[in-house]
Protein backbone atom coordinates (compact mmCIF):
# COMPACT_ATOMS: atom_id res chain seq x y z
CA UNK A 1 0.00 0.00 0.00
CA UNK A 2 1.78 2.73 -0.81
CA UNK A 3 1.64 5.82 1.96
CA UNK A 4 1.88 9.48 2.02
CA UNK A 5 6.26 10.65 1.44
CA UNK A 6 6.92 12.27 4.61
CA UNK A 7 4.83 10.79 7.04
CA UNK A 8 6.53 7.64 7.68
CA UNK A 9 9.82 9.48 8.09
CA UNK A 10 8.97 11.68 10.78
CA UNK A 11 7.20 8.99 12.85
CA UNK A 12 10.29 6.79 12.60
CA UNK A 13 12.26 9.69 14.52
CA UNK A 14 9.75 9.52 17.32
CA UNK A 15 10.54 7.37 20.45
CA UNK A 16 6.96 5.97 22.28
CA UNK A 17 7.23 7.00 25.30
CA UNK A 18 8.32 10.64 25.10
CA UNK A 19 7.42 13.07 27.65
CA UNK A 20 4.14 11.67 28.48
CA UNK A 21 3.79 14.21 31.51
CA UNK A 22 3.40 16.97 28.54
CA UNK A 23 0.52 15.63 27.74
CA UNK A 24 -2.63 16.60 29.07
CA UNK A 25 -6.91 16.19 29.17
CA UNK A 26 -8.22 18.74 28.72
CA UNK A 27 -11.40 20.06 30.47
CA UNK A 28 -13.79 20.83 28.25
CA UNK A 29 -15.95 18.28 26.33
CA UNK A 30 -14.57 16.24 23.38
CA UNK A 31 -15.37 17.74 19.89
CA UNK A 32 -16.16 14.28 17.78
CA UNK A 33 -14.25 15.92 14.99
CA UNK A 34 -11.04 16.38 16.88
CA UNK A 35 -8.89 14.33 18.74
CA UNK A 36 -6.55 16.73 20.35
CA UNK A 37 -5.47 20.60 20.69
CA UNK A 38 -1.50 21.52 20.28
CA UNK A 39 -1.41 25.21 21.33
CA UNK A 40 -4.69 26.03 20.37
CA UNK A 41 -4.40 23.99 17.01
CA UNK A 42 -7.35 21.74 16.57
CA UNK A 43 -5.75 17.87 15.88
CA UNK A 44 -8.08 16.35 12.98
CA UNK A 45 -9.70 12.90 14.31
CA UNK A 46 -8.96 12.08 10.45
CA UNK A 47 -5.37 12.34 10.76
CA UNK A 48 -5.23 10.13 13.94
CA UNK A 49 -7.48 7.57 12.07
CA UNK A 50 -5.59 7.95 8.82
CA UNK A 51 -2.28 6.98 10.64
CA UNK A 52 -4.27 3.70 12.26
CA UNK A 53 -5.80 2.72 9.10
CA UNK A 54 -2.74 2.85 7.01
CA UNK A 55 -1.24 -0.61 6.69
CA UNK A 56 2.39 0.64 6.34
CA UNK A 57 2.21 3.23 9.01
CA UNK A 58 0.22 0.70 11.57
CA UNK A 59 2.90 -2.15 11.32
CA UNK A 60 5.41 0.68 11.75
CA UNK A 61 3.42 1.67 14.85
CA UNK A 62 3.61 -1.84 16.37
CA UNK A 63 7.35 -2.27 15.09
CA UNK A 64 7.29 0.20 17.80
CA UNK A 65 5.42 -1.88 20.37
CA UNK A 66 7.39 -4.73 19.68
CA UNK A 67 4.34 -6.57 18.72
CA UNK A 68 2.10 -7.77 15.86
CA UNK A 69 -1.21 -7.81 17.98
CA UNK A 70 -0.03 -4.72 20.61
CA UNK A 71 -2.91 -3.97 23.36
CA UNK A 72 -4.97 -1.26 20.88
CA UNK A 73 -5.21 1.29 23.59
CA UNK A 74 -1.02 1.32 23.10
CA UNK A 75 -0.94 1.39 19.37
CA UNK A 76 -3.87 4.23 19.71
CA UNK A 77 -1.99 6.26 22.00
CA UNK A 78 0.78 5.68 19.94
CA UNK A 79 -0.77 6.92 16.68
CA UNK A 80 -2.07 9.72 18.65
CA UNK A 81 1.00 11.11 19.98
CA UNK A 82 2.62 10.75 16.42
CA UNK A 83 0.16 12.96 14.75
CA UNK A 84 0.77 15.56 17.89
CA UNK A 85 4.12 15.41 17.40
CA UNK A 86 3.42 15.93 13.50
CA UNK A 87 1.70 19.31 14.81
CA UNK A 88 4.83 20.55 16.55
CA UNK A 89 6.83 19.46 13.30
CA UNK A 90 3.83 22.31 11.45
CA UNK A 91 3.79 24.90 13.76
CA UNK A 92 7.50 25.01 13.56
CA UNK A 93 7.74 24.76 10.01
CA UNK A 94 5.18 28.33 10.41
CA UNK A 95 7.61 29.77 12.74
CA UNK A 96 10.56 29.43 10.46
CA UNK A 97 8.51 30.47 7.15
CA UNK A 98 9.32 27.29 5.20
CA UNK A 99 6.70 27.17 2.17
CA UNK A 100 5.93 24.84 -0.04
CA UNK A 101 5.61 26.34 -3.57
CA UNK A 102 2.86 25.30 -6.27
CA UNK A 103 5.78 23.72 -8.84
CA UNK A 104 6.67 21.36 -5.74
CA UNK A 105 3.68 20.26 -4.72
CA UNK A 106 2.34 19.38 -8.16
CA UNK A 107 5.92 17.20 -8.63
CA UNK A 108 5.57 15.60 -5.21
CA UNK A 109 1.35 14.71 -6.16
CA UNK A 110 2.58 13.55 -9.72
CA UNK A 111 4.94 11.35 -8.23
CA UNK A 112 2.14 9.67 -5.44
CA UNK A 113 0.28 9.34 -8.86
CA UNK A 114 2.89 7.22 -10.87
CA UNK A 115 2.89 4.40 -8.06
CA UNK A 116 -0.56 3.69 -9.52
CA UNK A 117 -1.70 1.64 -12.32
CA UNK A 118 -4.33 4.46 -13.17
CA UNK A 119 -6.50 7.10 -12.19
CA UNK A 120 -9.10 4.51 -10.79
CA UNK A 121 -6.80 2.61 -8.57
CA UNK A 122 -5.37 6.18 -7.07
CA UNK A 123 -8.81 7.79 -6.78
CA UNK A 124 -9.55 4.24 -4.68
CA UNK A 125 -6.82 4.67 -2.20
CA UNK A 126 -7.77 8.12 -1.79
CA UNK A 127 -11.23 6.74 -0.88
CA UNK A 128 -9.55 4.64 1.65
CA UNK A 129 -7.65 7.25 3.12
CA UNK A 130 -10.68 9.33 3.32
CA UNK A 131 -9.36 12.21 1.63
CA UNK A 132 -10.29 14.27 -1.13
CA UNK A 133 -8.43 16.87 -3.68
CA UNK A 134 -8.09 19.80 -1.34
CA UNK A 135 -7.26 17.16 1.81
CA UNK A 136 -4.63 15.14 -0.08
CA UNK A 137 -2.79 19.22 -1.38
CA UNK A 138 -2.98 19.97 2.08
CA UNK A 139 -1.65 16.65 3.46
CA UNK A 140 1.43 16.65 1.50
CA UNK A 141 2.06 20.02 1.62
CA UNK A 142 1.93 19.97 5.48
CA UNK A 143 4.33 16.46 5.19
CA UNK A 144 6.88 18.32 2.88
CA UNK A 145 6.78 21.63 5.10
CA UNK A 146 7.47 18.86 8.42
CA UNK A 147 10.10 16.95 6.50
CA UNK A 148 12.36 20.00 6.11
CA UNK A 149 11.82 21.00 9.48
CA UNK A 150 13.11 17.12 10.20
CA UNK A 151 15.93 17.37 8.18
CA UNK A 152 17.22 20.72 9.34
CA UNK A 153 17.25 19.32 12.77
CA UNK A 154 18.94 16.22 11.56
CA UNK A 155 21.61 18.61 9.05
CA UNK A 156 23.92 19.11 12.13
CA UNK A 157 24.56 15.76 13.69
CA UNK A 158 27.46 14.34 13.03
CA UNK A 159 30.07 11.48 13.62
CA UNK A 160 32.95 12.09 15.19
CA UNK A 161 36.36 10.93 14.96
CA UNK A 162 36.38 8.92 18.01
CA UNK A 163 33.04 7.93 17.14
CA UNK A 164 33.94 6.42 14.09
CA UNK A 165 37.04 4.98 15.40
CA UNK A 166 35.57 3.47 18.69
CA UNK A 167 33.15 1.83 15.66
CA UNK A 168 35.68 0.48 13.65
CA UNK A 169 37.46 -1.29 16.40
CA UNK A 170 34.69 -2.68 17.23
CA UNK A 171 33.35 -4.28 13.91
CA UNK A 172 36.21 -4.96 11.71
CA UNK A 173 35.29 -8.06 10.57
CA UNK A 174 31.76 -6.30 9.39
CA UNK A 175 33.62 -3.48 7.60
CA UNK A 176 35.75 -6.12 5.32
CA UNK A 177 35.33 -4.97 1.90
CA UNK A 178 34.51 -8.11 0.45
CA UNK A 179 34.39 -9.26 -2.68
CA UNK A 180 34.71 -6.68 -5.85
CA UNK A 181 33.88 -7.05 -9.58
CA UNK A 182 34.76 -5.26 -12.33
CA UNK A 183 32.06 -4.60 -14.72
CA UNK A 184 30.79 -3.20 -18.10
CA UNK A 185 27.28 -2.51 -18.55
CA UNK A 186 25.03 -1.83 -21.88
CA UNK A 187 21.87 -0.26 -21.39
CA UNK A 188 19.16 0.51 -23.71
CA UNK A 189 15.62 0.82 -23.42
CA UNK A 190 14.17 -1.68 -26.04
CA UNK A 191 14.34 -5.55 -24.81
CA UNK A 192 14.89 -6.89 -28.95
CA UNK A 193 18.03 -4.57 -29.05
CA UNK A 194 19.15 -5.83 -26.05
CA UNK A 195 18.80 -9.27 -27.31
CA UNK A 196 20.43 -8.29 -30.66
CA UNK A 197 23.38 -6.68 -28.75
CA UNK A 198 24.41 -10.01 -26.80
CA UNK A 199 23.89 -12.37 -29.67
CA UNK A 200 26.96 -10.00 -31.03
CA UNK A 201 28.86 -10.12 -27.90
CA UNK A 202 28.74 -13.71 -27.56
CA UNK A 203 29.99 -13.87 -31.06
CA UNK A 204 33.24 -11.73 -30.28
CA UNK A 205 32.16 -7.95 -30.73
CA UNK A 206 34.02 -5.91 -28.49
CA UNK A 207 31.65 -5.11 -25.28
CA UNK A 208 33.61 -1.78 -25.26
CA UNK A 209 32.75 -0.88 -28.59
CA UNK A 210 29.42 -1.77 -28.42
CA UNK A 211 28.86 0.30 -25.19
CA UNK A 212 30.45 3.24 -26.44
CA UNK A 213 28.15 2.96 -29.57
CA UNK A 214 24.50 2.00 -28.76
CA UNK A 215 24.58 2.16 -24.49
CA UNK A 216 22.26 4.57 -22.72
CA UNK A 217 23.69 4.09 -19.61
CA UNK A 218 25.50 6.97 -17.80
CA UNK A 219 29.34 5.31 -18.35
CA UNK A 220 28.65 4.67 -22.12
CA UNK A 221 31.80 6.72 -22.88
CA UNK A 222 33.85 4.65 -20.73
CA UNK A 223 32.88 1.45 -22.40
CA UNK A 224 30.66 1.11 -19.77
CA UNK A 225 33.34 -0.05 -17.44
CA UNK A 226 31.84 0.65 -13.74
CA UNK A 227 35.28 0.19 -12.31
CA UNK A 228 36.05 -2.57 -8.85
CA UNK A 229 32.72 -2.15 -7.13
CA UNK A 230 32.20 -3.99 -3.65
CA UNK A 231 30.04 -6.49 -5.14
CA UNK A 232 27.50 -6.29 -1.98
CA UNK A 233 26.58 -3.25 -2.86
CA UNK A 234 25.27 -4.15 -6.49
CA UNK A 235 21.53 -3.31 -6.29
CA UNK A 236 19.19 -5.82 -8.00
CA UNK A 237 19.05 -7.47 -10.46
CA UNK A 238 22.68 -7.19 -10.69
CA UNK A 239 23.81 -9.15 -7.55
CA UNK A 240 22.16 -12.20 -8.45
CA UNK A 241 23.08 -11.76 -12.55
CA UNK A 242 27.05 -11.37 -11.21
CA UNK A 243 27.66 -14.17 -9.15
CA UNK A 244 26.64 -16.33 -11.79
CA UNK A 245 29.33 -14.81 -14.24
CA UNK A 246 32.63 -15.99 -14.47
CA UNK A 247 35.42 -13.44 -15.87
CA UNK A 248 34.96 -12.75 -19.69
CA UNK A 249 31.25 -14.29 -19.75
CA UNK A 250 28.28 -11.97 -20.60
CA UNK A 251 24.79 -12.31 -18.79
CA UNK A 252 21.29 -10.61 -19.23
CA UNK A 253 19.59 -9.27 -20.98
CA UNK A 254 18.44 -7.82 -17.08
CA UNK A 255 15.14 -5.60 -16.72
CA UNK A 256 15.99 -3.48 -14.14
CA UNK A 257 13.02 -0.87 -14.78
CA UNK A 258 10.13 -0.15 -17.23
CA UNK A 259 12.00 0.12 -20.50
CA UNK A 260 15.46 -0.74 -19.51
CA UNK A 261 17.26 -3.54 -20.13
CA UNK A 262 21.13 -4.62 -19.11
CA UNK A 263 23.46 -6.76 -20.60
CA UNK A 264 26.74 -7.20 -17.90
CA UNK A 265 29.81 -8.23 -18.62
CA UNK A 266 32.30 -9.80 -16.50
CA UNK A 267 35.87 -8.15 -16.24
CA UNK A 268 37.34 -9.89 -12.80
CA UNK A 269 37.01 -10.39 -9.54
CA UNK A 270 39.20 -10.08 -6.63
CA UNK A 271 39.05 -11.48 -2.86
CA UNK A 272 37.89 -9.55 0.54
CA UNK A 273 40.42 -6.99 2.02
CA UNK A 274 40.29 -5.18 5.02
CA UNK A 275 39.64 -1.48 4.79
CA UNK A 276 41.59 0.98 6.36
CA UNK A 277 39.33 4.10 8.56
CA UNK A 278 39.46 6.37 5.92
CA UNK A 279 37.72 3.70 3.24
CA UNK A 280 35.48 2.23 6.10
CA UNK A 281 34.01 5.97 7.38
CA UNK A 282 30.95 6.56 4.81
CA UNK A 283 29.98 2.95 5.88
CA UNK A 284 30.19 3.94 9.04
CA UNK A 285 28.47 6.96 9.21
CA UNK A 286 25.50 5.47 7.41
CA UNK A 287 25.10 2.55 9.95
CA UNK A 288 25.39 5.29 12.75
CA UNK A 289 23.67 8.88 11.47
CA UNK A 290 20.28 7.62 11.33
CA UNK A 291 19.96 6.54 14.82
CA UNK A 292 22.06 10.11 15.88
CA UNK A 293 19.66 12.13 13.93
CA UNK A 294 16.13 10.30 15.26
CA UNK A 295 18.05 11.04 18.66
CA UNK A 296 18.46 15.17 17.72
CA UNK A 297 14.60 14.71 16.69
CA UNK A 298 13.60 13.31 19.60
CA UNK A 299 15.15 15.54 22.34
CA UNK A 300 14.13 18.47 20.00
CA UNK A 301 10.14 17.12 20.08
CA UNK A 302 10.81 16.22 24.46
CA UNK A 303 11.48 19.76 24.71
CA UNK A 304 8.67 21.36 22.40
CA UNK A 305 6.32 19.15 24.39
CA UNK A 306 7.21 20.68 27.95
CA UNK A 307 6.72 24.32 26.28
CA UNK A 308 3.72 23.52 24.37
CA UNK A 309 0.33 23.00 25.41
CA UNK A 310 -1.37 19.87 24.72
CA UNK A 311 -4.79 18.82 25.34
CA UNK A 312 -6.42 15.13 24.95
CA UNK A 313 -9.99 15.41 23.73
CA UNK A 314 -10.17 11.78 23.54
CA UNK A 315 -9.52 10.14 27.27
CA UNK A 316 -10.27 7.02 26.15
CA UNK A 317 -7.67 7.13 23.68
CA UNK A 318 -4.81 8.18 25.19
CA UNK A 319 -3.96 8.20 28.96
CA UNK A 320 -1.88 10.45 31.54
Amino acid sequence: MTSLPWALAIAAALSPGSARAALTLAPTKADDAVVARVNGEPVPKAEFERMLGNPLTRGQLQQELGSKDPDPRELERLALRKVIHHHLMLQEAARRKITVTTEELDKAIAALRRRFEDLESFGKWMKEQGLDDRALFETIRGDMAAGRVWASLAKGVLVTEEEAQQYYDSHREELLSGEEVRLRIIAVKDKAAAGELLASLQKGTSFRKLARQRSEGLRAAQGGDTGWVDSRTLPEPLTEAVSLLKPGHVGGPLERGPGEFLLIGLEGRRPTRARSLAEARPEIERRLLPARQQAAVTTWLTEQEKKSKIEILSPNQVER
